[in-house]
C-alpha cells in the first residue's frame, strides 16, 4: 500500500511553511535611528510532520485491509438474497468516515461487534493490530512460542495471543524493541504499512468470492478472486453438503477470464428442493506462501413445486395504476411476471415460467384483480409465455406482435400453438386502456424477431420483458440481443426511447424493469444498456471481453457459446446501474467480427458497406437516429432478419439509417421546425445540416417551406465514406 494512501486514510492536512512578516517603521529625516529597521531573518519553515510516525486510527487501519481486499459493501449491489448487513452501534454510513470499510470487514470476520460498538476515532492497538492481520491473511496458528524473548508478553490480552504469537513467529511484526512487544501502545502508520507490505509479499492472500457465502438463493453464480497479483486459484466443490475434496491436491485451476463464473443452480433434471454447495479454494503462486484453504457454502433452493406469490410494488392512485410483481419460487430463471391494474381494466404483463400443468396463472390473477383483465406477453420464449394457455382457454384476451404470435402457432407446443391462434395482434404504438391510466406497447426486435414493451403513459414506467437487460449481480445476468445487429439494433432503441418520451404525458422514463431484474433502474441505467452498444461502434471489438457467463472457454459442451463475446458498463458489484450484453454479439473472441451490419440480399437492407473489416467501424457515416420538434417523419418498413413462421421480420414506419431520402409531415403554416440528428458513430468526421456543422447530440432549427428539403451529411471517423440524407417538407 501506497503512503500516499496510508495518507487518504488518515486524512492527513498538508501542512505549509510558515511565510515571514515584514515590519516598517514610520519614522522619518535622516535619522539612522528614525530610519525603518533591517526586516528580521525569516524564522527557519516548520518541518513537514512525517505521516509514517502518527498513530493510526482504529477505521483507518481497517480501510487498508479492506481496500486492500477490495471487499464489497453491501449497499453497492442488487441481491435480495444477501445477508442482512451487519453494523456498529457507532459507525454509520454516511456520517462516519470508512464506514463502508468497516462493515464490510465485520461482514469477513475480521472484527468484531459483540461489544456493540467499534470506537473507529481511537488509535489502534498493536495487539488489536495484530489479529486483525491475522484474521484478514489467516496466519495460521504456531507451535513455536515467539513471544517469549519479550518481557511483557503477560500483557498481552488472554484472546490476542494466539495471534500475535502467530504473526510474530511468521516474522510479520516484530516488538517495539527487542525485549518488548508493547501490545497496548498505539501502532504508527509506518509499522501498519511495513507489516502490509510483508505479508502480501511473502503469503498469497486468501480467496474470496461474490456473491458472498452463506446466503440462501435460487441461484447463486459465483466468481473468485484473491488480490495477490499472478496467483493460481484451485477449487473443488460438493453439491450435496459433503466436504469437498482438499483443493491442494484434486483441485481445479480456476481463472475468471477463461471459465466466467461458477455456476451453482438446482437444475430442472433435480429430484431435490435444494443443493448445499460447499467449496474450497485455494490460491498459490511461485516464491510465496500458499494461501490458507478458504471453505465457502451456499443453499440453493428451487422446489419441485411452487405456489405463485405477489408483491404490491405499486399502490394505486387516482393518477396511477395498482401493479403487483408475480412469481414462482419453482421457476428456475425466475422471470418475473407484473399485474397493472387501472381503474376499470388490468393488464398481464408476460405468463412465466412454471408449468401451466402445475399451477394455473390465471387463477392466481383472479385472486388479486378487482377488474376484468387482459394479457400481453413481451415475447415467445417459454420462460415469458408458459401460461398463455391457461389465459386463452378462459376467454382471456392475448396481445402479441404479429410476429410472435406467429412464432407461437409455429410451436411444437400445443398449447402455444391453440395460444398463437388465439392471440390478437397488437401493433406498434398501440394504446390500451385501463381508465385512470393508458398503456402504449412499443416492439423491439433483437432479443427475439417481436419482442413488445409496454410503458404507462402516465407515470413513465416501463416494462422490458428481455429488453434492457438485466441487473442481477448474483445471476450475472447478460441478456442475448443478436437477432438483430448491433449498429440497427443500436438506432431502433434510441427510436424507441424517443417514442417512450412521446407516450409519457410528462414526457419522461421514470422506471424501467426487465422481467429478470429485482430492483427496476432509472435511465442511468438505461444510458448504460445503450452505451453497451455505443462503444462497440465507437471503438470497436476492442471493447468486447470474455462473457461473464462463459468466460473466454464457454462451455465445452456446447460449442455454440464458446469464446463469446460481452460489452459491459459499470462494475456489476459496486454500481446498481451496471449493465452488460453478452452470448450476443454473434462471433467468438477466436473469430472474426460479424455482430455489425454487412450488404446482404437475404432480406432488404441498402447497406452497402461491410461493417465487420479491419476497423470497418470506423466506417459509419450514417445516422442512427433523427428526431425532429413540430414535424413528424414518414418512416420506412425497417428489415433485419430473413422471414420466418411465414412473417417478414420488419417494422413499420422507422428511420432506417441506410434509407437516405424521406418526407417530413409539418402543419401547415409553420416556418420553422428543430432537427436532431444522431451519428451511428460518435466519432464521425463532421456532420451538417443545410452546410451548417452540428455537435453529436445538438439540435438546430431550420426554415421549412411546402417542398423545401433539410439535407444532413455525414463523412466517417476515417473519412472513407459518406452519407447525405435528405427530409422534404410536407405540409399536412
Amino acid at each position: 500500500m501506497s503512503r500516499r494512501l496510508f495518507g487518504q486514510l488518515l486524512g492527513l492536512p498538508t501542512v505549509l511553511a510558515a511565510t515571514a512578516s515584514v515590519v516598517t517603521a514610520c519614522g522619518g529625516g535622516d535619522d539612522p535611528a528614525a530610519a525603518a529597521p533591517s526586516p528580521a531573518p525569516a524564522p527557519a519553515p516548520a518541518p513537514e510532520p512525517d505521516p509514517n510516525a502518527a498513530a493510526m486510527t482504529r477505521a483507518a487501519f481497517v480501510a487498508s485491509i479492506s481496500r486492500y481486499f477490495d471487499w464489497v459493501h453491501s449497499s453497492q449491489y442488487n441481491d435480495p438474497y444477501k445477508l442482512a448487513q451487519p453494523t456498529f452501534s457507532d459507525v454509520r454510513v454516511g456520517e462516519t468516515e470508512f464506514a463502508k470499510e468497516i462493515e464490510t470487514a465485520l461482514e469477513e470476520g475480521v472484527v468484531s461487534n459483540a461489544l456493540g460498538g467499534f470506537e473507529p476515532a481511537r488509535p489502534i492497538t498493536r495487539e488489536e493490530a495484530a489479529e486483525i492481520f491475522v484474521r484478514a491473511f489467516r496466519i495460521p496458528e504456531s507451535g513455536t512460542d515467539a513471544l517469549s524473548a519479550f518481557t511483557d508478553a503477560g500483557a498481552i490480552s488472554p484472546r490476542r495471543k494466539a495471534s500475535v504469537n502467530a504473526i510474530v513467529a511468521a516474522g510479520y511484526m516484530q516488538g517495539s524493541t527487542a525485549s518488548q512487544f508493547a501490545p497496548s501502545a498505539q501502532l504508527l502508520v509506518g509499522e501498519a504499512k511495513r507489516i502490509l507490505e510483508d505479508i502480501t509479499a511473502r503469503l498469497v492472500a486468501p480467496p474470496q468470492v461474490m456473491c458472498k457465502s452463506g446466503t440462501t438463493a435460487p441461484r447463486r453464480y459465483v466468481r473468485i478472486s484473491t488480490p495477490t497479483p499472478g496467483a493460481k486459484i484451485y477449487y473443488t466443490y460438493t453439491f450435496d453438503g459433503t466436504e469437498p475434496a482438499d483443493p491442494l491436491t484434486a483441485g481445479i485451476e480456476y481463472d475468471f477470464e477463461q471459465n466466467g463464473v461458477l455456476q451453482f443452480v438446482n437444475p430442472l433434471t433435480s429430484t431435490t428442493d435444494y443443493r448445499l454447495y460447499r467449496l474450497k479454494a485455494v490460491a498459490k503462486k511461485d516464491g510465496m506462501q500458499t494461501s490458507a484453504v478458504q471453505t465457502f457454502v451456499w443453499n440453493i433452493v428451487r422446489p419441485q413445486v411452487g405456489a405463485f406469490q405477489a408483491k404490491l410494488v405499486h399502490a394505486g392512485t387516482p393518477t396511477s395504476p395498482t401493479v403487483w410483481k408475480i412469481n414462482n419460487p419453482a421457476e428456475y430463471f425466475q422471470a418475473f411476471v407484473f399485474y397493472i391494474e387501472g381503474t376499470t381494466r388490468g393488464l398481464v404483463f408476460d405468463a412465466g415460467e412454471y408449468s401451466y400443468q402445475k399451477a394455473n396463472l390465471k387463477a392466481f390473477i383472479d385472486s388479486i384483480a378487482t377488474k376484468p383483465y387482459d394479457i400481453l406477453i413481451g415475447h415467445n420464449h417459454p420462460d415469458h409465455a408458459e401460461q398463455v394457455y391457461n389465459f386463452t382457454s378462459a376467454g382471456i384476451t392475448l396481445y402479441a406482435s404479429a410476429i410472435e404470435k406467429a412464432a407461437l402457432a409455429a410451436s411444437s407446443r400445443t398449447d402455444f400453438q391453440a395460444a398463437g391462434a388465439a392471440a390478437v395482434a397488437i401493433a406498434d404504438g398501440q394504446v390500451l386502456d385501463l381508465g385512470n391510466v393508458q398503456v402504449t406497447a412499443w416492439m423491439q426486435p433483437g432479443h427475439t424477431h417481436g419482442l413488445m414493451t409496454a410503458i404507462v403513459n402516465q407515470t413513465g414506467w416501463v416494462f422490458g420483458s428481455d429488453m434492457w437487460a438485466c441487473n442481477r449481480a448474483y445471476t450475472a445476468d447478460t441478456t442475448q440481443y443478436n437477432l438483430t445487429k448491433v449498429d440497427l439494433f443500436l438506432s431502433l432503441t434510441q427510436q424507441l426511447l424517443a417514442n417512450y418520451r412521446k407516450s409519457s404525458t410528462s414526457g419522461l422514463i421514470t422506471e424501467v424493469t426487465n422481467a429478470h431484474q429485482d430492483v427496476p433502474v432509472a435511465m442511468e441505467g438505461v444510458n448504460n444498456f445503450v452505451k453497451c452498444f455505443q462503444q462497440l461502434i465507437d471503438k470497436g471489438d476492442v471493447v468486447t471481453v470474455p462473457s461473464i457467463r462463459g468466460g473466454r472457454l464457454g462451455n465445452p459442451t456446447s460449442p455454440t457459446t464458446r469464446n463469446s463475446r460481452m460489452s459491459m458498463v459499470g462494475d456489476m458489484w459496486r454500481d446498481k446501474n451496471w449493465m452488460a450484453i453478452g452470448n450476443s454479439l454473434g462471433s467468438g473472441l477466436d473469430r472474426p467480427v460479424d455482430y455489425f451490419t454487412r450488404p446482404t440480399t437475404a432480406y432488404p437492407c441498402n447497406a452497402t458497406v461491410d461493417y465487420n473489416t479491419a476497423d470497418g467501424f470506423k466506417k459509419y457515416s450514417v445516422l442512427s437516429n433523427i428526431e425532429f420538434a413540430g414535424a413528424t417523419l414518414v418512416g420506412v418498413d425497417v428489415y433485419w432478419g430473413a422471414p420466418a413462421n411465414g412473417m417478414p421480420n420488419k417494422i413499420a414506419n422507422k428511420f432506417d439509417p441506410w434509407t437516405y431520402a424521406y418526407v417530413v409531415n409539418v402543419p401547415a403554416g409553420t416556418g420553422s421546425i428543430v432537427v436532431k440528428p444522431t451519428a451511428m458513430s460518435s466519432n464521425v468526421a463532421s456532420m451538417k445540416v443545410n452546410g451548417t456543422l452540428l455537435a453529436q447530440g445538438a439540435s438546430m432549427s431550420v426554415g421549412v417551406a411546402a417542398g423545401s428539403t433539410t439535407t444532413v451529411e455525414v463523412v466517417s471517423p476515417d473519412g472513407s465514406t459518406s452519407s447525405r440524407y435528405d427530409f422534404s417538407v410536407a405540409f399536412v
